[in-house]
């Protein structure tokens, strides 16, 4: 064997418990969404075949009769409905397809014979009852399978008025989180880098917030933000002689999206703060001094040299920042209480665990991550990263 060929394997052998984790939690999740979005698939029906299921006791609740008291099949026939047993009493969610195959192939008699010679009080599965009664198209029971829907996922979403409010919700809050985050973290960078007394604490302080779970930055966040929370307290008592009235900042559909963009400011802006002292660090001193010589004032050299040579800084806070906030989900579902002020990546959320809706949030997170793609490529095109 060549040694750059030994060399490769060995590489590839200490690097495979990182590859496989890529593999089963980032590339298998993304292929499997491209396959959910063109489907109806549902999580909360992937168990439905293997529902323990004692058969003679549902029969008995079916018919309203025990089996020690049936005598012959032509007793309960005519109580027993097949459809309504199946769909509601065994609690099998029947498609279109599999509903068509029970009413063709479900042996109901030998069921009931089996049922009045107590052959059932036994605990099996929901599909190893169906396969063992089907006489054809018993495939159809054994594994839930989505059925494929097309672009109808994607048709959808036109006539959702959720998804148009939840798109623009989200655009609003990049289009205002995103500037100001970058030019504040931008200020930061400048004050963090003076040769000043006491900047490392200074540094601590802004920091601090990125490394500071959300939910605890949401809790606190939500104490200041109630009606009886700081905040308010504060406002009344400098604006309580205006007619100043405390207001429900959270549950107001008017100030809640506005509250969340100012606490997301201000718990990021310190965390890009970072990469913008790095770009400084690096910015040579003798520019600062050439300038100095030219009689530049501050201002000045902060527009002139300062900013243009943080171009890559920039575009690099511009990109992040925006990706994070096409993305925000964890302050809006621990703040946000009404459907008036959701974002898309909240909505994914509420249709994919709580509606059971998979394909359709698959398909809409196949969107945003379009979305997002055409947004990094527009900046990306048109914003310069040398000056």
């Amino acid at each position: 064997m060549k040694p750059k060929t030994k060399e490769a394997i060995s590489g590839y052998i200490f690097a495979s418990p990182v590859i496989i984790i890529v593999l089963l939690f980032t590339i298998y999740p993304i292929i499997m969404i491209f396959y959910y979005s063109f489907t109806n698939f549902n999580p909360l029906e992937t168990q439905k075949f293997k529902m323990p299921l004692n058969v003679q006791e549902t029969i008995e609740l079916h018919i309203g009769m025990f089996q020690s008291d049936v005598n012959s099949v032509e007793e309960v026939m005519s109580w027993f409905d097949l459809l309504f047993f199946i769909k509601y009493d065994v609690g099998i969610n029947l498609t279109s397809e599999q509903e068509e195959a029970v009413l063709k192939y479900f042996d109901t008699q030998k069921l009931l014979e089996d049922f009045v010679s107590g052959k059932l009080n036994t605990v099996m599965t929901t599909s190893e009852f169906m396969t063992t009664y089907m006489t054809q198209e018993k495939s159809l029971f054994k594994k839930y399978k989505p059925q494929l829907v097309g672009l109808g996922n994607f048709r959808r979403m036109f006539n959702d008025d959720y998804v148009k409010i939840s798109l623009f919700n989200t655009l609003l809050y990049t289009a205002i989180v995103v500037p100001i985050q970058t030019f504040l973290a931008v200020i930061l960078a400048v004050a963090a880098n003076l040769k000043v007394k006491g900047v490392k604490f200074y540094k601590v302080v802004f920091f601090l917030p990125a490394i500071t779970s959300s939910a605890a930055i949401s809790m606190i966040f939500w104490l200041i933000y109630s009606k009886p929370g700081i905040l308010n307290r504060i406002l009344v008592t400098l604006f309580g002689g205006l007619g100043y009235q405390p207001i429900d900042w959270l549950n107001n559909p008017s100030t809640a999206l506005f509250s969340i963009m100012l606490m997301n400011i201000w718990s990021t802006a310190g965390y890009f703060m970072i990469t913008f002292l790095a770009g400084l660090q690096d910015i040579p001193t003798s520019l600062y001094e050439a300038a100095d010589i030219d009689g530049a004032s501050g201002l000045q050299k902060f527009w002139k040299i300062t900013l243009p040579l943080l171009r890559p800084q920039i575009l690099f806070v511009i990109v992040m920042g925006t990706i994070g906030c096409m993305q925000v989900f964890d302050q809006i579902y621990f703040l946000i209480e009404n459907m008036r002020n959701i974002t898309i990546s909240f909505y994914i959320y509420k249709n994919a665990f709580e509606y059971g809706n998979m394909g359709y949030a698959s398909s809409l997170a196949l969107i945003l991550f379009a979305i997002i793609m055409f947004i990094t490529f527009l900046q990306r095109r048109y914003i310069p990263e040398e000056y």
